[in-house]
């Protein structure tokens, strides 16, 4: 790895640089975030299941390793997820063999909350808060709220508590909302509806967390309208999510093939045996979405890729189905040997 060359450094008067990492790979990735990066995310190991699988006993044991390689590099936090559909543990919904009053579920929610920043508030400096609340599509209860378990039990509202909790118990962090699909239209004005929401209502709602996964071809035009957008409500924007898979230099529609989409085989074929050109495809949308992303420098404040590097990716072989072979996606700015991609010293150098 070149020495002299730092992502952190180089955009030092643009925006954080960000990688979320797991409990495992905070520590195989230590030299390079401590390199490249200013700013950590942990993966799940702050969420429901991770940190309360039993209402009232504690586990925070993971988070505490990630939280221990930030405060040995210098870095802040990006706390991830605590309230999220996925990831938390049935507890959360019940009261003995029936299901949770609202009120019953608002008041785990603030003791979760007050738990984890009362152990974790010094070393955070942002937090989503709540997590992919808006529906992709309309559904049987509502037309801009995903149809969870949170919903069906407490409608809205659950959002609004989940902010509040936070609020109160890290006064000093900022409050994100956080959601993906976030430049496709339709969705972007359910999260915006819902953001206006919560600013009726009297929350703190410091930023938009825009997760930028590329599953397709960049719409880039879309995604600087919804900087806009986004900005316009008064938000900070942080990109939180970034990855750009295989898929992406593949795939000239605006969605993520799926199995059984037209098209969907013969980018399996094409996937199969990944060329250099395409790899060199990745590292041109990365060229281009940093090139946006400078360019929104006034309202964009940290830039996080999900993952550090190509052997530890979430993306390999997502949502391919049973029997389907499994498919190497190359989504980060690090290959599997830990070294920089060509487009890292490029993004450097358009700094200079």
């Amino acid at each position: 790895m070149n020495d002299s060359l730092s992502l952190a450094a180089a955009y030092n008067d643009y925006f954080k640089i960000g990688a979320a990492v797991s409990s495992y790979t905070a520590g195989v990735f230590k030299d390079i975030l401590g390199q490249h990066f200013n700013s950590i995310t942990p993966e799940n190991e702050l969420k429901y299941s991770e940190t309360e699988p039993e209402e009232g006993r504690f586990t925070f044991e993971e988070a505490d390793k990630i939280f221990d390689t930030a405060r040995a590099l210098g870095i802040k936090v990006r706390a991830h997820a605590p309230v999220w559909h996925t990831q938390t543990p049935d507890w959360m919904y019940l009261d003995g063999d029936k299901p949770a009053a609202p009120e019953l579920i608002y008041e785990r929610i603030e003791a979760h909350t007050k738990a984890l920043c009362e152990r974790y508030n010094n070393d955070v400096y942002a937090w989503d808060v709540v997590n992919e609340a808006a529906c992709d599509k309309e559904n049987e209860l509502s037309h801009i709220y995903r149809d969870s378990r949170y919903f069906g039990l407490c409608g809205e509202s659950f959002i609004e508590k989940a902010f509040k909790a936070m609020d109160k118990y890290s006064p000093d962090a900022q409050l994100f909302y956080n959601d993906y699909s976030e430049c496709i239209p339709e969705k972007r004005e359910r999260i915006v509806r819902i953001i206006r929401t919560l600013q009726d209502k009297g929350c703190r709602i410091d930023g938009m967390g825009m997760q930028q996964h590329h599953f397709a071809a960049p719409d880039y035009d879309e995604i600087k309208r919804s900087i806009e957008v986004y900005a316009s409500l008064g938000l900070r924007l942080h990109i939180t999510e970034l990855d750009v898979s295989l898929m992406a230099t593949l795939n000239m529609g605006k969605e993520r093939l799926k199995p059984g989409d037209p098209g969907f085989s013969d980018y399996i074929k094409e996937a199969m045996r990944p060329t250099p050109e395409r790899l060199a495809g990745i590292n041109d949308i990365y060229l281009r979405l940093f090139e946006i992303y400078r360019s929104y420098r006034d309202v964009i404040d940290c830039v996080t890729t999900w993952g550090v590097a190509d052997d530890f990716t979430w993306l390999d072989g997502f949502g391919l189905g049973e029997g389907i072979p499994k498919v190497k996606q190359f989504p980060l700015l690090f290959d599997t040997e830990h070294s920089p991609k060509p487009c890292v010293a490029a993004l450097c150098e358009a700094v200079k």
